[in-house]
């Protein structure tokens, strides 16, 4: 897998929850703000660091969004950068995106994708480059990051399997979530108690898991992928959250 790829890799790994959650005065679920610190690896190669963060208005307005860069050896050989935002609000009934942006940079080329969504004519537009097309989508859909809102407010609300259709490159596709016990692991920004839950797509066998804490509010400290060059693996470093 050649650098670019293996950062691009990375957002394959983020279509996975990275979000932490609080209690409103009424108990339910609600999200809360929050910046974390993750480092991407193959076997003993540190490949990139990204920096994800959350914020939320007092109008129920969320922006989501992520930055990943290179580290190490994968910095000198490769420019590459990755950035991922989902935009939209949250509702009694859920998180509903309104626009999704993810852009990979580096030293030869650009590419950028954006999806809009229109919820009046529940359709999404797709734009890659100069070219954009539409497609139907169904209520509560959600875009590849946003998604992983969705499965944190229904995580804390007790649920263990989850599923909800996303759009996802050019069409939609269904995601489900499966709790395969408990753990405790270890990694630079501590010791967890945490669930390990298993992802996968179209009713395909999982090449995905995680592992999130109840004690960081459900905050996910390990992302794993199964690749045909190896095994991924995407930890916790450092966190902090405030409210809002």
């Amino acid at each position: 897998m050649s650098a670019g790829r293996q950062l691009g890799f990375l957002f394959a790994l983020l279509s996975l929850p990275l979000i932490t959650l609080g209690t409103s005065a009424d108990n339910r679920p609600r999200l809360v703000p929050f910046t974390a610190e993750y480092s991407l690896s193959r076997g003993y190669l540190k490949l990139a660091k990204v920096v994800i963060t959350l914020d939320l208005d007092s109008r129920g307005g969320y922006r989501y969004s992520a930055h990943t860069t290179p580290v190490g050896l994968t910095a000198v050989l490769h420019s590459d950068e990755i950035s991922e935002i989902s935009s939209g609000v949250v509702t009694e009934e859920g998180v509903v995106p309104h626009k999704y942006h993810y852009q990979h940079l580096n030293s030869d080329s650009k590419r950028s994708v954006d999806l809009s969504f229109d919820w009046r004519a529940l359709r999404v537009t797709n734009s890659l480059g100069e070219t954009s097309w539409s497609m139907k989508i169904g209520p509560g859909t959600q875009d590849k990051f946003s998604q992983q809102l969705s499965l944190m407010l229904s995580l804390a609300a007790g649920k263990r399997k989850i599923d909800f259709p996303v759009a996802d490159g050019g069409r939609t596709k269904d995601y489900s979530f499966r709790f395969q016990g408990e753990e405790v692991v270890e990694v630079e920004a501590g010791s967890f108690r945490t669930l390990k839950m298993a992802r996968s797509k179209n009713r395909r066998p999982s090449q995905a898991s995680l592992w999130l804490a109840p004690g960081l509010n459900h905050l996910p400290v390990i992302v794993q992928k199964k690749e045909k060059d190896g095994l991924y693996l995407m930890e916790l470093s450092r966190f902090a959250w405030t409210e809002p």
